[in-house]
């Protein structure tokens, strides 16, 4: 792959990486979380930087096994009937 596009996904990794951190919300931390570990392993692998690439290749399932455990601990919003009408 070109340097040079690899460096700009490089770029857009670190974006998504501060932007994980300004997050309020863990669930929308663990998506921009996991969307920097794809790239920063893309930039990674780009640029044959190995300890890049193995820490986000350890903190990926991390990222998505605490998402998912965020998603299943999310209340229950319970579904309204929209045949019924409201008082």
């Amino acid at each position: 792959m070109d340097r040079e596009i690899v460096e700009i996904v490089g770029f857009f990794a670190a974006g998504m990486t501060v932007t994980a951190f300004y997050c309020k919300s863990m669930l929308t931390l663990r998506v921009a979380a996991i969307f920097a570990n794809l790239l920063f392993i893309i930039y990674g692998s780009g640029l044959d930087l190995k300890p890049v690439l193995a820490l986000h290749c350890v903190l990926l399932p991390i990222n998505i096994m605490r998402l998912i455990t965020v998603m299943l601990e999310r209340p229950k919003i319970p579904s309204r009937d929209v045949s019924k009408p409201r008082p």
